[in-house]
């Protein structure tokens, strides 16, 4: 199992393409060089909100995602836990919640030493028929150092 890989509870199942969104976006997310590819996986009309930064639509999260490498010059994520939000979304069609834990590791710009912080995300996943992609209508992260 790599780091992108969560840990999903046993008495749920999460669809695969669901998994598969989120491993990938992970995995995109320590690239500084796929702003393109990290923007792609929000919808349009998106809300990112990370810390005290808030984007809305994928111009403002394009911007929000260069500042995120303006300090740094390599992170790694590692994904701990991904649970279903209880009374979200469930039973609606094309949109589901989820609750993820785990922690990412920065090596500054600066050549100060590397550091860890522990996150957590709340995402709410969209699509638009059971054919086509998941996107972030909505992700926030909480980062605690």
């Amino acid at each position: 199992m790599s780091n992108y890989e969560a840990i999903y509870p046993s008495h749920t199942s999460t669809d695969s393409t669901v998994r598969e969104f989120i491993t990938d976006f992970f995995k995109i997310s320590d690239a500084p060089d796929l702003t393109d590819e990290w923007v792609g996986f929000f919808r349009n009309d998106a809300t990112l909100v990370m810390g005290n930064n808030s984007s809305k639509g994928r111009a403002e999260i394009r911007k929000l995602r260069l500042g995120m490498w303006e300090s740094v010059i390599g992170r790694r994520h590692t994904l701990g836990r991904v649970f279903v939000v209880p009374g979200g979304f469930e039973g609606v069609e094309g949109v589901v919640e989820y609750m993820m834990e785990g922690r990412v590791d920065y090596q500054p710009r600066d050549g100060a030493a590397p550091y860890s912080v522990d996150f957590a995300g709340h995402a709410r996943l969209q699509r638009d028929g059971p054919a086509a992609s998941w996107g972030f209508a909505y992700y926030r992260v909480y980062l605690q150092r």
